[in-house]
């Protein structure tokens, strides 16, 4: 038997692949497009940050910290070594358990933003419960005598616009990172250092995890400041890489 095509239903047929195929390209590109803005001491960017576009071979360490004491006081000497000041996102109970640590971090004269007060993630809460918590993490970071708080992360370490928007309705920036130092339990302390030089660029901001499994990070960071150096680059705040400057943000899914 010979089948014949009905060339109408083809067409339609034909027609839904290439809209599918269109839309798949326009998520595709809205998901991993980079959006560029000026950003100034008196402007405050609508999105979330993650890099800076200067040129200049500036970079800026940032730890999110919520658990553990002994990894944070290894990295606090390094640095202090080292002679680099860091940004530290520091949870709020995490600081309240550990005030001594915190206060470390202040004394020690490294810039402050709030990983959350509890750990809830901010995504599946309403807005009040966000600005609850915004509240009381803002008032455990004042009570280290240190303010303004500007920035913040949220605990889910996911960018999701609606919670951007409630952060800065509260006059915070959300701040993010573009390159994430993936430490493990059993990772190896030269093959995450090359991972990072593999990825960092000029003007980039970096995350590390500062929680007590995560031994080597000391170690990763002592080696990969060090490199850095030796290659021209200068290690700063936040703040300072930001102000003023051209930054980047990206929707993070």
């Amino acid at each position: 038997m010979i089948k014949t095509i009905n060339w109408t239903s083809w067409k339609k047929w034909v027609a839904a692949l290439i809209m599918l195929a269109i839309t798949f390209m326009s998520w595709h590109y809205t998901a991993n497009h980079t959006l560029s803005f000026s950003h100034t001491r008196d402007t405050i960017p609508s999105s979330a940050i993650t890099n800076s576009q200067q040129e200049e071979k500036e970079i800026a360490l940032t730890f999110n910290v919520s658990w553990g004491d002994d990894v944070i006081i290894d990295i606090l000497n390094v640095l202090q070594e080292e002679k680099v000041q860091a940004t530290f996102f520091i949870n709020g109970e995490w600081a309240l358990r550990q005030d001594d640590l915190a206060q470390l971090i202040v004394d020690e004269q490294h810039e402050v933003g709030l990983l959350g007060h509890a750990l809830d993630q901010y995504h599946d809460q309403p807005d009040k419960t966000i600005i609850e918590d915004l509240e009381k993490g803002e008032m455990v970071i004042n009570n280290l005598d240190y303010e303004p708080l500007r920035f913040v992360r949220p605990p889910e370490h996911e960018y999701h616009q609606h919670v951007n928007d409630v952060v800065q309705s509260e006059g915070f920036q959300m701040i993010f990172w573009r390159v994430f130092a993936h430490v493990q339990a059993d990772s190896e302390v030269d093959t995450v250092v090359d991972q990072l030089h593999s990825d960092v660029d000029p003007g980039d901001i970096l995350l590390f995890f500062a929680q007590d499994n995560l031994t080597q990070t000391p170690d990763i960071l002592k080696q990969f400041i060090r490199d850095k150096k030796r290659e021209g680059y200068d290690f700063l705040t936040v703040t300072e890489l930001l102000s003023p400057a051209d930054v980047k943000w990206t929707p993070l899914n």
